[in-house]
């Protein structure tokens, strides 16, 4: 069964590039579009995702950080990714779950790879349920 990762992008023209090189790559890819969106399919009702992967400014609502803590509440361990047009050691303060940082711009496939990797490893180490 593919892995299903919840995308949270702002930028429409990031999230169709993202969302279609992370289906290439054989994920079942569940896209939001803000915060608030992204938080609705991290409901209790909602499948759940293996991964996220969120932009960390997400306009009105919730932001990627907050967004990381309800997938994290939902399921700890959960593999983050987080992505960024800005400084890296602007977010350092922010006490988020950990997760990897992208600072855009980024390769794609280094999207995909890392995502790979941060699934991979979290298979050998099994995940709590909330």
């Amino acid at each position: 069964m593919p892995d299903r990762v919840l995308l949270v992008e702002k930028d429409e023209l990031l999230g169709v590039l993202f969302e279609l090189a992370l289906a290439d790559a054989g994920y079942l890819v569940t896209r939001a579009r803000n915060g608030g969106d992204a938080v609705s399919k991290l409901a209790p009702d909602a499948p759940p995702v293996d991964a996220v992967i969120t932009d960390v400014a997400l306009g009105d609502g919730p932001d990627g950080w907050q967004v990381a803590r309800r997938a994290r509440a939902r399921a700890g361990g959960l593999p983050v990714i987080y992505m960024t047009g800005g400084r890296a050691d602007e977010w350092a303060p922010q006490h988020v779950p950990l997760g990897v940082l992208l600072l855009k711009p980024f390769p794609v496939a280094q999207l995909v790879q890392m995502l790979g990797e941060m699934l991979s490893a979290g298979r050998e180490t099994p995940r709590r349920s909330a």
